[in-house]
């Protein structure tokens, strides 16, 4: 429940603090005083989109802040918690709260638990804790797919389990039809693709590319057609090694370490020059060594170098028509024998996955038909306790049906067409909603069905009414409002009305008055009670807050007001 509220800045409110109770909270006051104000707080605070224009004229920012008071163990706390914010808990119950800054240039923020959240957190924790009626939800009522699941909500944890099963079931047959849709439709592709893939799969082999060759076949080709210089360079390097005439680098070499060695004793440093000089010399005769080997195996072979020409032209033409690498090419090459293995599949495979759809389509049919008979009995003790509550709201004579069709084809929420219909009155027919109800009876449904929906009490809940007495007056609003009492017994209730005789049950009464001070106009929103609390109600009544008889009248529906 809500156990303060704070505004400031938002529209014409400049300024709030309320301390909420449990039970039925009316809020009243007059036309254009600001309770529209009011209720735009609390969607700020459900993560409604914020308006910069509802920042008050000269502030800089409105802010919206709200006490939530929960069990310890209610989701909201773990959901806070995880988001990183703050929740004080004293023993059984935890203090939450939940702050909206709207500034009048920028963006808006949210905050849980002193830590700014994403403003869909905002939305989780209200879905929670929050739920709101108004003439909106009129419109809504009248969809059968807000009756769907209304009905679906009244038939708790039974329904709830079925409906689960019946969603795995329905997203099985999904991906089953899904798999064989797209076998068929692989299937009419198939003789084109598999053309395209078996050409590949012949272009490719008939060439046999191998990874690297490429690179391999430019090199030799390098060689072959610089043989002449090559032929040139390594000999001449021979030569100047081995000499021809002359002893040539290695018989220098030679001579030079002989004559070191002849001094060596007078200085050994030279002895050591002279090994040095050995060494060099065996790497220079195993570099002409290696050279004659080259120079012995370095032929010319013009019909080699056109075969290597040749071949790399295969490679490039291959290459350009198939647009890819040699890599990719493989690559694709071996994906296309899976995927023509796949699409050469025998037909049994076919069979194999229509079977499956079937088997998938009779589960979603056992399923469904569990739901729809848990739906019709649901439906049928829903519409007893809607028409008992519409009674006691003074429809004496309607009826209330729930009507559960079956559908011609399975549907993501089940079999069935679920429609909420009423007669009105005793040999009317029963018809749809959207065309048998007013909007004043369409208040009262609504009501009925949140008493019916939410039979066991929900203390942490906060259930807001907006002119839910819409089209209604002198004894029906009485019953509307003990009726909201009543769901204040159970749960916090907020209402915003216009009518005295809904606003006499409330166990507190928020007044929301517009007050002017020279140019400036601004709004009180404060809690009234005793003689405040009359006065209001007779000016509720006549327009006039001091008219004895007004004031007499009020405290009298005060005094009524007795909830059963």
């Amino acid at each position: 429940m809500i156990e303060e509220l704070r505004i400031s800045n938002l529209g014409v409110i400049e300024s709030a603090h309320l301390n909420l109770t449990t039970g039925m909270t009316a809020i009243t006051g007059e036309t254009g005083a600001g309770k529209t104000m009011a209720l735009t707080s609390l969607s700020l605070l459900m993560g409604a989109k914020a308006d910069a224009h509802r920042v008050r004229q000269g502030a800089d920012k409105a802010t919206v802040e709200a006490t939530f008071v929960v069990r310890a163990d209610s989701p909201v706390v773990e959901i806070v918690e995880n988001a990183g914010g703050r929740v004080d808990i004293d023993g059984g119950h935890a203090a939450v709260i939940v702050a909206r800054h709207v500034p009048a240039q920028g963006r808006s923020r949210a905050f849980a638990g002193g830590q700014s959240v994403p403003m869909a957190l905002l939305e989780e924790i209200a879905a929670h804790l929050v739920t709101v009626h108004g003439q909106s939800d009129q419109l809504k009522l009248r969809s059968e797919t807000q009756q769907r699941r209304a009905l679906d909500s009244f038939g708790g944890a039974q329904l709830a389990k079925v409906r689960t099963e019946y969603d795995a079931a329905w997203a099985a047959l999904g991906q089953a039809e899904e798999t064989l849709a797209q076998f068929r439709a692989d299937m009419r592709r198939a003789a084109t693709e598999i053309l395209a893939l078996e050409t590949l799969v012949k272009r490719v082999d008939a060439v046999e590319p191998r990874l690297g060759e490429e690179e391999e076949l430019k090199a030799r080709a390098l060689v072959l057609e610089n043989i002449e210089d090559l032929r040139s360079a390594m000999s001449g390097a021979a030569l100047a090694l081995s000499g021809g005439d002359d002893d040539g680098a290695l018989g220098a070499i030679d001579t030079a370490a002989d004559l070191l060695d002849q001094v060596a004793d007078a200085d050994g440093e030279l002895g050591v020059l002279s090994e040095q000089l050995r060494d060099v010399a065996l790497l220079a005769s195993d570099v002409a060594n290696t050279l004659g080997l080259k120079l012995s195996q370095l032929n010319a072979d013009p019909e080699e170098l056109d075969s290597i020409h040749a071949r790399r032209a295969q490679l490039r033409s291959l290459q350009r028509d198939l647009g890819m690498s040699i890599a990719d090419m493989l690559t694709e090459r071996e994906a296309a024998d899976g995927k023509l293995s796949r699409l050469n599949a025998p037909a049994d495979h076919l069979q194999q996955l229509e079977e499956e759809a079937e088997r998938a389509r009779q589960r979603v049919m056992e399923v469904g038909n569990q739901l729809s008979s848990i739906r019709n009995q649901m439906g049928d003790k829903l519409a007893r306790q809607v028409t008992e509550e519409l009674h006691d709201l003074s429809m004496k004579d309607a009826t209330f049906a729930v009507v559960v069709n079956r559908r011609d084809e399975p549907a993501r929420h089940g079999l069935d067409a679920v429609s909420f219909h009423l007669a009105s009155h005793r040999g009317a027919p029963a018809l749809p909603l959207t065309s048998a109800a007013s909007g004043g009876e369409i208040s009262r449904i609504m009501l009925a069905l949140e008493t019916a929906l939410n039979a066991n009490p929900r203390p942490d809940h906060t259930f807001i009414f907006d002119e839910v007495d819409a089209g209604i007056g002198g004894k029906t609003a009485l019953c509307v409002g003990q009726r909201l009492a009543k769901v204040g017994k159970k749960s916090q209730v907020l209402t915003v009305t216009h009518l005295a005789q809904v606003a006499a049950y409330a166990s507190q009464h928020v007044v929301v008055a517009k007050k002017s001070e020279g140019a400036t106009t601004s709004t009180d929103v404060v809690s009234v009670a005793g003689e405040d609390r009359i006065a209001e109600l007779a000016r509720m009544l006549s327009g006039h807050a001091e008219s004895e008889a007004a004031r007499t009248h009020a405290a009298e529906l005060i005094r009524a007001a007795v909830v059963p």
